[in-house]
């Protein structure tokens, strides 16, 4: 239960803070507790990342990797003289949060006007399982005699006027929000 209540912690603050918003939606909502560990620190080794969120190592290397490959952390390795194991110090990379969240809001982006050119393109011609199993293009429904190919009921034509607005909604949103980087 307490771990449930630190999670819904987290995710409100993330969801108060842009780029630990984006940080979950790429990472997963698990690399929150290493952001938050690792700002304003420099050069902490992966162990004590690891010992100090109460995480496994793995995990820990796991989430810091992917981070890494989304230019949100730096590492170099040493290697421990004693146990001659490679050991990982991280830093967060300030300047790629900014620019993760552009990315992630320009992705959605361009997602949402496809979405909506598919949806405008084909206005009034989709078909709806009533147990909503598939919703198919005209075409596709008239192929397979407008039957659900999921659970054998017939398909209900739906009207997508409101999709065609929500998504317009949506994407003015985010345009307004385009100019604005995220804030760590």
């Amino acid at each position: 239960m307490a771990e449930r209540a630190q999670k819904a912690t987290l995710m409100a603050a993330a969801g108060r803070n842009g780029s630990l918003q984006t940080v979950a939606e790429v990472i997963g909502e698990e690399a929150i507790p290493v952001v938050q560990y690792l700002k304003g620190k420099r050069n902490i080794s992966e162990f004590k990342i690891a010992e100090s969120i109460r995480a496994e190592v793995n995990s820990v290397r796991k989430m810091l990797y992917a981070m890494q490959t989304n230019n949100l952390v730096s590492y170099y390795r040493k290697k421990d003289r004693q146990k001659g194991w490679y050991i990982s110090y991280w830093t967060l990379n300030d300047p790629g949060f900014g620019h993760l969240a552009v990315a992630t809001k320009k992705h959605k982006l361009q997602q949402l006007k496809e979405r909506l050119h598919k949806e405008e393109v084909n206005h009034g011609l989709f078909y709806i399982c009533s147990g909503l199993c598939v919703r198919l293009e005209f075409d596709r429904a008239a192929d397979i005699s407008f039957k659900c190919p999921e659970c054998g009921s017939t398909l209900l034509h739906q009207d997508n006027s409101k999709t065609i607005e929500q998504l317009r909604q949506k994407i003015g949103e985010l345009e307004s929000e385009k100019s604005k980087p995220g804030q760590r």
